[in-house]
């Protein structure tokens, strides 16, 4: 027997109108356990007293599908290291397991480049930059994230966020990615990255115990100044060279 559209119809709204009750008004599914994913005990007991404060963002009892992450994360925001959250929902023995994200930076300003002295500088690879106390930083490495113990230094010059400058900050980006993606797997760990304009960068990195400074000049044909880098240090003659200059690739230098 095949049913009229508008009895197919009426059991679609009461069978929405019956799941929108279940899942965000009843006491079915709801949250029964929380849990936040952060190694360190300290660190995770100030976030859920953070959360627990008045008004309450999330507590046990809570229907587990109307719970804002958007509200919890900005709640948790007033931790400077935090960048958002994830959470995981488990309706069936009602679960809530809480991932914070923290910020990535992928450089960490000098005294020269970052304005502000009582905060400690980084550049987020939105190029933005951003501060946060040295207590944050610490809180963040507790939480689980040791990569904030290993982010190279930053030196570029102190200025308003206009084209130039946001080109600046993009060109050491690039580096900073050729040394992460590429060079890494040479045998280099990058430690700093400076420039006073567009044509005058400088990189400063370990290359299998040694400190080797790189005058890059400007970032224009990476691929050839990488070529010749690779053809000047498996030259005997520069086994001990200490600083390499490819602001010409044509003609490079080293000392």
């Amino acid at each position: 027997m095949r049913l009229h559209p508008r009895i197919i119809l009426l059991i679609s709204i009461v069978i929405t109108a019956a799941l929108a009750y279940l899942l965000g008004f009843s006491q079915v599914f709801v949250v029964k356990e929380i849990k936040i994913d952060i190694k360190d005990k300290k660190i995770a007991r100030e976030v859920e007293a953070k959360l627990a404060q008045a008004p309450s963002v999330v507590k046990l009892g809570d229907q587990i599908a109307r719970v804002d992450r958007r509200e919890i994360a900005n709640r948790l925001r007033q931790f400077a290291w935090v960048e958002n959250i994830e959470l995981d929902r488990n309706l069936i023995n009602g679960k809530l397991l809480r991932k914070i994200l923290s910020r990535t930076p992928i450089a960490r300003l000098t005294s020269t480049s970052s304005p502000q002295g009582a905060s400690i500088g980084f550049m987020g690879d939105d190029l933005d930059y951003f501060y946060l106390p040295r207590q944050a930083i610490d809180q963040a490495i507790s939480s689980g994230d040791k990569s904030w113990q290993q982010i190279p230094e930053l030196t570029l010059p102190a200025g308003s966020e206009d084209e130039a400058n946001k080109e600046l900050k993009a060109g050491a980006r690039e580096l900073l990615e050729l040394f992460s993606q590429d060079l890494a797997a040479r045998g280099f760990e990058i430690k700093r990255v400076s420039a006073r304009d567009n044509a005058s960068f400088i990189t400063s990195a370990n290359y299998f115990g040694r400190r080797i400074e790189i005058s890059w000049g400007s970032i224009n044909d990476l691929g050839v100044k990488v070529e010749v880098l690779e053809r000047l240090l498996a030259q005997d003659e520069n086994k001990k060279v200490r600083r390499i200059n490819l602001i010409d690739p044509l003609k490079p230098t080293v000392r």
